[in-house]
């Protein structure tokens, strides 16, 4: 039960703390295309829109990447059904925000789909390379402790 309370503490921190920074920096966004474009109001309605697709957003990364709800999957199961779902997810979000008017165009799938797996194969590099450095860590870590211990014995 303990675990359970820190993990759901975990994941109620970063549900705050994503939903701020993706708040934010999607505001930012929209705030330097409307200069760019000259667009001086922004609906109130669209920003509670943003602010719940956010908060669906955040949700659905919180769910895969805290142990909340999913509690013995490995990262790389968790990043491919994150990736999955999140896939979806926007484009369900783009369809309700008028961004996605239609069925598109093929070049706007290949940049929305390159832009996924661009991210999914960055993901899984940077994981390999953490893991790697961890690993040897580790390794460095327990010959010391093997040697201090056949000191320690007298071998």
């Amino acid at each position: 039960m303990k675990n359970y309370k820190k993990d759901f503490v975990q994941f109620l921190v970063w549900m705050r703390n994503g939903t701020a920074f993706c708040t934010s920096w999607f505001l930012i966004l929209w705030l330097l295309y409307n200069h760019s474009w000259g667009i001086e109001q922004i609906a109130t309605n669209r920003l509670i829109e943003m602010l719940l697709f956010v908060v669906g957003g955040v949700f659905v990364f919180c769910s895969f990447f805290t142990r909340t709800f999913i509690r013995k999957w490995s990262f790389q199961k968790r990043l491919n059904c994150f990736m999955v779902v999140i896939a979806l997810y926007e484009c369900f979000v783009f369809y309700v925000m008028g961004i996605w008017e239609s069925s598109g165009n093929p070049f706007m799938w290949i940049v929305f789909f390159g832009v996924i797996l661009l991210s999914y194969f960055l993901c899984m590099a940077i994981y390999q390379v953490y893991s790697r450095r961890q690993g040897e860590l580790f390794t460095k870590a327990l010959q010391n402790y093997q040697q201090k211990r056949s000191m320690e014995n007298g071998k």
